[in-house]
C-alpha cells in the first residue's frame, strides 16, 4: 500500500528535464542567429541628421533626415520618411518616397507615397503614385539594374571631379 520513494531517480529525472530544457534554449538561440544572419540589415538616418556626403550601403536605408548627396543601395531599398528629405541622387532596386526628394532617382521600383513629393528626375522600370503623392519633372521607363560595379565606377568618376574642382578652387597665393 505504501511505497518507498527513490529520491536519486526523482533527483536524475528533474536532472534530464534541466538537460532537456538547455538544449532546447541553445537550439533557438542558433535558430534565431540563423534567421538574423539571413535578414537586411537597415540603416536609419534620423530626423535630427543633416548630412551632405555619399552613401553606398548594400542593404536597406530609411531616411528621416536631411541628405544632401547620393544614395546607392546595390541590392537594397531606398525609404525617404515623411520627415525625410534628399537632395541629390538616389540609385537602389526599390525606392519609396514619403518626404521630399530632389533630383534624380534610378530604380526598377519607384513609389511616390501619399505624402511624397518628387521634383527631378527619374528613371524607373515601374512607378507608382499614391493619391496626395506630388511628382514634377520627368521620367524615363528603363529597364536597368543597380549593378554594385555601376556604383564603384560612377563613385570614382564623380571623386575624381571633385577632386578637380578643390584643386580649381584654391586660390594661387
Amino acid at each position: 500500500m505504501f511505497t518507498k520513494k527513490n529520491k536519486s531517480n526523482s533527483i536524475k529525472l528533474e536532472k534530464d528535464n534541466e538537460l532537456v530544457a538547455n538544449k532546447e534554449i541553445v537550439v533557438s538561440k542558433e535558430e534565431k542567429s540563423t534567421q538574423l544572419s539571413n535578414t537586411h540589415k537597415i540603416t536609419s538616418i534620423s530626423s535630427s541628421c543633416n548630412i551632405s556626403g555619399d552613401f553606398i550601403l548594400d542593404d536597406d536605408i530609411n531616411v528621416f533626415g536631411h541628405i544632401k548627396g547620393s544614395i546607392r543601395s546595390n541590392n537594397g531599398s531606398v525609404t525617404i520618411e515623411k520627415e525625410g528629405v534628399v537632395e541629390g541622387e538616389i540609385y537602389a532596386q526599390t525606392i519609396s518616397i514619403n518626404g521630399k526628394v530632389q533630383g534624380l532617382c534610378v530604380s526598377e521600383n519607384l513609389d511616390i507615397l501619399e505624402n511624397g513629393q518628387l521634383e527631378g528626375v527619374c528613371q524607373t522600370k515601374n512607378l507608382t503614385i499614391k493619391k496626395g503623392g506630388i511628382f514634377t519633372g520627368t521620367s524615363e521607363r528603363t529597364d536597368k539594374k543597380i549593378q554594385p560595379n555601376d556604383v564603384k565606377k560612377e563613385l570614382a568618376q564623380k571623386k575624381t571631379e571633385m577632386a578637380k574642382l578643390e584643386t580649381s578652387s584654391i586660390p594661387a597665393q
